[in-house]
């Protein structure tokens, strides 16, 4: 699934990416994924950029996350990570060094999922 999203960004790019972060879940995307531990948290973030790969880095960073984790490693033990994939294709980057960043500064505004779901189980 991740490689048919990143192709489908590759042959219609999206101009402007908007990410909600100022209330959310934390624990899973979809009811008892990680053993049913759904925490409502509000982050209080909002997320724009031009380039859909580079905006999603930005998110999973703010989201306590590596956008340059691979196959195997935390969060994506059993996935791909679709932002490598789309990178791959040439769609835009995930490494954080590359990205334009204004506003707050990720280690001032991040806020760590992991440390949420980690104090629920």
């Amino acid at each position: 699934m991740p490689r048919a999203v990143a192709d489908l960004v590759a042959a219609r790019p999206i101009e402007l990416a908007i990410i909600d972060g100022i209330y959310t879940m934390a624990g899973g995307e979809i009811p008892n994924q990680y053993g049913g531990h759904h925490i409502p948290v509000h982050p209080s973030l909002l997320i724009a950029g031009t380039n859909c790969v580079s905006t999603d880095a930005v998110a999973m960073a703010l989201m306590g996350f590596d956008p340059m984790a691979d196959r195997g490693t935390h969060p994506f033990e059993t996935a791909d990570n679709m932002l490598h994939l789309a990178e791959h294709l040439g769609v835009g980057t995930r490494d954080l060094n590359r990205i334009e960043i204004a506003g707050a500064p990720i280690a001032k505004a991040r806020f760590d999922f992991r440390k949420v779901k980690a104090s629920a189980a």
